[in-house]
């Protein structure tokens, strides 16, 4: 019990990064705090923070106990909120951390579905990049994942989910147009923040098709990329999902790019050591029932923007 304590001690300052905040989150003195850190590096014999006159840093040391007692922390809390689903009626919350493209156009309309079957789950989508996705599996914030442009570690295993598309886009004027290489570096391509796996995609399209764009315009998030591209401001490489609604309103049109074939798989990724919760379990297998299957997308004959399902 007191080494519990006193790793809980040092866990709420590397959290906090202060004494007096790691003290009124365990709701104990600010001293009792700096005891129990001390007695923790007495035990282990290294000096895991540097002390200064306002709080204090972890030293390497500590950065790597940190590391290893924050993920137990969040792994027993995990374990003991999902031990609490084998009642007859799963109760409780699902955390799913998910990358831009999933997380807003694939994720949504499943939570509706599993809600209605799962009222006393709360379900938490967490949205960010694909590193940062990994980042909450390794240190268990999160059960599950859904991502697209999967980089493969050896601590978390992905399972394919859909295969998707990244098409070429512009204003309704361009429809059926065929954009050659010449005009595809004279365009302006729009894209979203630095760190998207759908930029980085057609990133490495540009170099396998030998293209350099001339002209570059960045913008928060794919619905101002969308925006910017039904005015008539540019051109956008977009996963098929994101403007599937647009192309089928008619407020973006396909550009064709000659040798343009960019597709991507959108995997379900979790860590190997972690055992899904029963509501994990089942929404995963709803993302299945939802989205697995082949890309939506299929071309009628001849025609470069109208999917037929």
């Amino acid at each position: 019990m007191e080494l519990e304590a006193r790793l809980r001690a040092f866990a709420a300052f590397a959290r906090r990064r202060s004494f007096s905040a790691a003290a009124r989150e365990l709701r104990i003195s600010q001293p009792a705090v700096s005891k129990h850190i001390a007695d923790v590096e007495r035990k282990a014999g290294v000096q895991l923070v540097e002390r200064r006159p306002r709080g204090g840093e972890l030293t390497p040391a500590g950065e790597f106990l940190a590391n290893h007692v924050l993920r137990a922390q969040a792994l027993l809390a995990q374990a003991v909120q999902g031990v609490g689903e084998f009642r007859q009626r799963a109760t409780g919350s699902l955390t799913i951390v998910a990358s831009g493209v999933p997380a807003t156009y694939l994720l949504p309309e499943v939570v509706v579905t599993f809600q209605r079957a799962h009222p006393d789950v709360r379900v938490n989508i967490v949205p960010g990049a694909s590193a940062q996705t990994m980042d909450a599996l390794r240190s268990h914030r999160a059960e599950f994942g859904v991502v697209g442009g999967f980089a493969a570690a050896p601590e978390i295993e992905a399972e394919p989910l859909v295969e998707e598309e990244i098409v070429v886009v512009g204003p309704p004027q361009l429809a059926h147009r065929r954009m050659s290489r010449r005009d595809a570096e004279a365009a302006t391509w729009i894209s979203p923040y630095e760190g998207s796996a759908t930029r980085a995609a057609v990133e490495a399209a540009w170099a396998d098709s030998g293209i350099t764009p001339r002209r570059r315009l960045e913008l928060p998030n794919w619905e101002a990329v969308k925006l910017a591209v039904a005015r008539g401001h540019g051109v956008a490489g977009c996963s098929w999902f994101t403007v599937e609604g647009e192309l089928r309103a008619g407020s973006l049109a396909i550009v064709r790019l000659r040798g343009w074939k960019v597709r991507r798989t959108i995997s379900i990724v979790r860590h190997r050591e972690a055992a899904l919760t029963p509501s994990a379990h089942a929404f995963v297998a709803m993302l299945h029932a939802r989205w697995g299957r082949p890309s939506p997308r299929r071309h009628r004959r001849g025609d470069g923007s109208s999917p037929r399902r």
